[in-house]
């Protein structure tokens, strides 16, 4: 049986605000190997799914679909920089979220109604959008944490946030490649 590996998101556009971090950490880091996201790829992750049937994803559009009726457009704000899972061991280096309750109830929702459809596994939601990824481990895990914590009282324009999107992610030596399967527009 055929399956995607599928999530749903919301697309972040690259600012210059964002292209300014890529920048500056990029600088600051450059002696570690780091895969940075192509940034045509900016998203903040609503729920991760997994790998789905094929013949699944009708339904799940369908759910999602009633998902964003729901809701109304809203703003969220980009802030600050850190890594999963601390700044000692970095594996994930990503720019956080200003912590809306909108996007909260948007992300439990789409939680809640996929679980009547679906087995799904259950984790603490922490939006963020990742912006690049270390294997292997950091040679200097001190310069790491340096190179975010200049970015700890940086605020983003706030962005709103008028849809949300059903995405396949395939895995690949470059990194993973995103594909749009579906946009499901909040109401305005």
């Amino acid at each position: 049986m055929k399956s995607k590996r599928l999530f749903i998101a919301i697309k972040i556009a690259n600012t210059n605000q964002i292209q300014e971090i890529f920048r500056q950490v990029g600088l600051d880091l450059s002696k570690e190997r780091i895969k940075w996201v192509n940034d045509k790829g900016l998203h903040v992750t609503l729920f991760f799914i997994g790998n789905k049937s094929v013949d699944a994803i009708p339904n799940l559009i369908h759910t999602l679909k009633i998902v964003a009726k729901q809701f109304s457009g809203f703003y969220l704000s980009l802030k600050g920089l850190g890594a999963f899972p601390s700044l000692d061991s970095p594996r994930i280096l990503w720019i956080g979220i200003d912590s809306h309750q909108n996007l909260f109830d948007l992300q439990k929702e789409i939680h809640f109604k996929l679980e009547e459809i679906s087995e799904l596994d259950t984790y603490k939601y922490k939006p963020h959008v990742t912006i690049g990824r270390i294997k292997g481990g950091v040679k200097e895990p001190k310069n790491v944490a340096l190179a975010l914590a200049k970015w700890n009282e940086w605020e983003g324009e706030e962005l709103f946030v008028k849809e949300f999107v059903l995405m396949e992610s395939v895995l690949s030596d470059v990194g993973p490649k995103y594909e749009v399967l579906d946009t499901f527009h909040l109401n305005e």
